[in-house]
């Protein structure tokens, strides 16, 4: 059957395209579709009759993404050729969450777990779709369904781990929820807005109400932790953690292990992501990725990072985020006026002065001509990123006057 999943094996999984977003087991109608381990990284597999529908191919990320065409569908329009380039949007600003508990409890001032409760309290959306970690193995990142406010907390941070977050979407429809948000990573998003665009299945389509993309410069594998763990904290045994964070404690958040006989054990986050898992684990198909921003989502947030930051107190551990549909303007709207977040207006071009930007905008998009060049697997995004450099604002500040409480 030429749109079985094997189909999807030959033509995503084994070319090495799988993004694990988990798009293919959440929408697959059968429940034919799990997850399995190859090197302790997750990939889909087959654990029912596939009855041979296609969808899974069809809607699946790993392969192509019709960026332009994605966008017309939901914004009724494409981008405008402009440098720096982040899409579409309608404007950018900066904030974080009002509720103390709430902002320390998130990785960049909590922003993305606030709108969320907002949205739950307020009846937007009555189930997220969220990253979290494996009771039985702490140490391990695993796909959540949260509908209350404690779920949501425990679920706050970064996970530099794969979190195949869509695959749990025709649970949460099974067990009742209709008005789904889902928290994702650019891959997830595009499998989201292509799974909506086909209409199929239908009933997911209409579900998914809420889309927050989170900026991403890369996954990690998960080899890269396991290194961290045993090369610089010295845990003898995965199975001697009770916990695991890496983004606990105030901003930037470092990663803290804590063991079985009490200890807790950190390690400066700098020195961990940007001399070690950025640069050593990223994974590869990730390397081909030329979306940071999670340019199809309906609202899109990111650590406020930028050069000097420190010099400017108030604005130490916040998010940036990019508004981009009504539906995420409804979402900032209406959980400011409601005393869920604040924000401060910002310069959308200010965000290229990150990183991410650099790695995604242009040395991906380099790398996947290279790539493609020379015959080697690469998505097809039917879009040509400008991937040269150009002079950057590198400290650009908010607008003058706005600032946050402190």
């Amino acid at each position: 059957m030429s749109d079985s999943f094997v189909e999807l094996q030959n033509r995503v999984i084994q070319r090495g395209l799988c993004t694990a977003c988990g798009t293919c087991a959440g929408i697959c109608i059968a429940g034919a579709i799990g997850w399995g381990y190859k090197d302790n990284e997750p990939l889909p597999e087959l654990i029912g009759s596939c009855t041979g529908c296609g969808l899974c191919t069809i809607i699946c990320p790993g392969e192509e993404v019709n960026i332009p065409l994605l966008e017309q569908f939901v914004f009724g329009r494409v981008r405008e050729e402009k440098i720096p380039d982040l899409g579409v949007y309608r404007y950018a600003r900066a904030g974080c969450a009002v509720d103390r508990d709430i902002r320390k409890h998130g990785a960049s001032g909590g922003l993305v777990t606030a709108l969320l409760i907002y949205a739950l309290e307020k009846g937007l959306v009555d189930c997220a779709l969220v990253a979290g970690y494996r009771p039985d193995q702490p140490w391990r990142t695993e796909a959540k369904l949260a509908v209350t406010r404690q779920q949501l907390l425990a679920a706050a941070q970064s996970k530099y781990a794969c979190v195949p977050v869509s695959a749990l979407l025709n649970r949460a429809y099974k067990e009742g929820y209709r008005r789904l948000a889902v928290v994702g990573l650019p891959c997830q998003i595009h499998g989201l807005r292509k799974m909506q665009y086909h209409g199929q299945p239908a009933y997911l389509s209409r579900a998914v109400v809420l889309t927050v993309g989170l900026f991403c410069a890369s996954q990690f594998y998960f080899e890269g932790t396991y290194h961290l763990l045993v090369e610089h904290l010295k845990v003898e045994k995965l199975e001697d953690i009770t916990s695991l964070n890496y983004r606990d404690g105030d901003w930037p958040g470092h990663l803290t292990v804590e063991l079985k006989d009490g200890r807790k054990l950190l390690l400066d986050r700098h020195q961990y992501m940007y001399h070690h898992l950025m640069p050593a684990y990223k994974r590869d198909r990730c390397e081909m990725c030329v979306d940071w921003s999670a340019e199809l989502a309906d609202l899109s947030v990111g650590d406020y990072w930028r050069p000097r930051v420190r010099e400017k107190r108030d604005l130490v551990g916040v998010s940036s985020c990019l508004v981009r549909t009504p539906a995420g303007e409804e979402l900032l709207e209406g959980a400011e006026k409601s005393g869920y977040v604040e924000t401060i207006s910002l310069k959308a071009d200010s965000l290229a002065a990150g990183i991410g930007y650099e790695l995604k905008k242009h040395a991906a998009a380099f790398r996947l001509r290279q790539r493609r060049h020379f015959g080697w697997p690469v998505p097809n995004y039917y879009l040509e990123i400008n991937s040269k450099p150009f002079p950057r604002e590198l400290h650009l500040a908010p607008e003058r006057g706005d600032s946050f409480k402190q």
